[in-house]
C-alpha cells in the first residue's frame, strides 16, 4: 500500500470496541462507540504480523495492527515516526506500542544514536503514555521463550534464543519436523493459529507477562539490565 493510500486509511477507519445496542428503540445514528483499542507497529516480516494478528482472533486482547511495519528491522527508526505520526494525527488519544528486535541495532553505536534521537522525538509522547517503545533483547523469540522458562541471562543474538526455545515451541506447530527458523519465519507455517493457541495454552501468556516483568524490574534496581536479555512486550498486555 502507497504511503497516501496507508493515510487515508487510517483517516476513514475509526479502530474503536463496538458498543452492543441496549434497546431496540436506540437510533442507529447515534450509536456511541467504545473505547479505542490501542496500535501496534512492530518490526519484522512474519513473525510479529502473525503473532500479533492470532493475539486479536483467539484472546480477549485487541490491538489495530494497523498501519502495518512488518518489514526490515534494521530501519524502523526511519520507519516508525511516519507510522506514529500518522495514527496520532488521525486520532490524538491513540494509544501505540513499537515492538521491535534490540539484536538489530545491538552494539552498533550509529543505529544506538539513531535510537537516541528516535526516542527523543517522541519524548513527549513516550512521557505521557501514548507511545511506548517495547524492544525484545535480543529478539522477539526471547519472549517466546518467557513462556516456557524463566531464563535471563545475555541471550546476544537470534541463534542463542533459538537453542534454547526449540525444544519448546516446535511442539505448537502442526508440523514439528521443520527447522525453527523455518516455522518461525515462513508465512505458510505461521498464518495457521494453531501455534499462538498453544504458546498461550495453559496460562502460559500470563506466566511470560509476569517473567518479563519482575525480571526487568529485578535488572533494572540492581542498575544491570545491560547484562541481560529481556523483554518489553508485556507492556502491550498490561
Amino acid at each position: 500500500m502507497k504511503e497516501r493510500e496507508l493515510a487515508e486509511d487510517i483517516k476513514q477507519q475509526q479502530y474503536f470496541e463496538a458498543v452492543p445496542v441496549l434497546s431496540s428503540e436506540e437510533d442507529e445514528g447515534t450509536r456511541e462507540m467504545g473505547p479505542l483499542y490501542p496500535f501496534l507497529i512492530s518490526g519484522g516480516t512474519n513473525t510479529e504480523r502473525y503473532y500479533f494478528t492470532h493475539i486479536n482472533d483467539i484472546t480477549d486482547y485487541k490491538f489495530n495492527i494497523r498501519p502495518k511495519y512488518f518489514a526490515d528491522e534494521s530501519n524502523y527508526t526511519e520507519a516508525f515516526p511516519k507510522r506514529i505520526k500518522e495514527v496520532l494525527d488521525a486520532n490524538t488519544d491513540a494509544k501505540i506500542f513499537c515492538v521491535f528486535d534490540w539484536d538489530t541495532i545491538f552494539g552498533d553505536e550509529n543505529k544506538v544514536k539513531k535510537h537516541e534521537d528516535f526516542e527523543e522525538q517522541f519524548k513527549r509522547e513516550i512521557s505521557n503514555g501514548s507511545v511506548t517503545i517495547c524492544p525484545s533483547m535480543p529478539c522477539i523469540e526471547y519472549w517466546f521463550l518467557l513462556h516456557f522458562e524463566d531464563y535471563t541471562e545475555l541471550l546476544r543474538d537470534y541463534s542463542a534464543v533459538s537453542n534454547r526455545l526449540a525444544p519448546h515451541i516446535k511442539a505448537c506447530f502442526p508440523d514439528s519436523s521443520k527447522s525453527l527458523k523455518k516455522l518461525l519465519k515462513k508465512r505458510k507455517y505461521l498464518e495457521d493459529s494453531t501455534w499462538v493457541k498453544n504458546l498461550c495454552s495453559d496460562g502460559k501468556l500470563d506466566t511470560a507477562i509476569k517473567r518479563a516483568e519482575d525480571n526487568i524490574k529485578a535488572a533494572e534496581e540492581a542498575g544491570d539490565l545491560g547484562n541481560h536479555s529481556y523483554s518489553y512486550v508485556y507492556k502491550v498486555f498490561k
